[in-house]
């Protein structure tokens, strides 16, 4: 298999879907997403496609862009660098009391809508946890008409606790990972891709 960005950005993506899925290690869940991000924006872009940054930057008219891109990867910064000062270390170590695994799944949320934008479709794993994610937060669906869809794929879903809406996304992966149907369809990506 030669080795691309995309593939590169792909296998991140999935690795961090499944250490997210499986309640592991949230610090490398947030490092592989954040580098799959910045490859799939770059992606897009180079084939003039809009990215999940671009709708961010809508919403946020009154941010500048440099704020928008200083929050996507605020906590994947302090994971790799040490600040220079004790004013910065101070100020990292304040954002690293910040963190948790919630912050993930936003990050996930945009590699899967940036992957199927460049693509136009995607791994199972990925479909699944996309449509997990829209099912947790239908409060931030633009289409609320979308939210019932969302919802009936997982029943229950707003009730649960953290824990059990992520054994049920697992769950559900495992499930739906070999398919026929679903891996027939034309919106589903073989999970090995060979990118020429």
């Amino acid at each position: 298999m030669r080795l691309t960005p995309l593939i590169a950005a792909r296998s991140q993506v999935l690795t961090a879907i499944e250490l997210f899925v499986a309640d592991k290690d949230p610090v490398s869940v947030q490092s592989l997403a954040g580098n799959a991000r910045e490859l799939l924006e770059d992606l897009c872009r180079q084939a003039g496609i809009e990215p999940m940054t671009e709708l961010l930057l809508r919403d946020h008219p009154n941010k500048p862009k440099k704020d928008i891109y200083k929050a996507l990867n605020l906590y994947r910064n302090c994971f790799k660098h040490l600040g220079e000062t004790a004013k910065e270390r101070q100020e990292d170590q304040e954002t690293l009391d910040q963190f948790d695994d919630t912050k993930n799944e936003y990050l996930l949320y945009v590699c899967a809508e940036d992957y199927v934008r460049l693509r136009g479709a995607m791994p199972i794993p990925m479909q699944i946890f996309q449509a997990w994610f829209c099912a947790c937060h239908v409060d931030l669906l633009a289409f609320q008409a979308s939210a019932e869809r969302y919802l009936n794929l997982f029943p229950g879903i707003q009730a649960m606790t953290r824990a059990q809406q992520k054994r049920g996304v697992a769950a559900c992966i495992e499930r739906f990972s070999d398919d026929p149907g679903l891996l027939a369809h034309p919106d589903t990506e073989p999970l090995l891709l060979i990118d020429h």
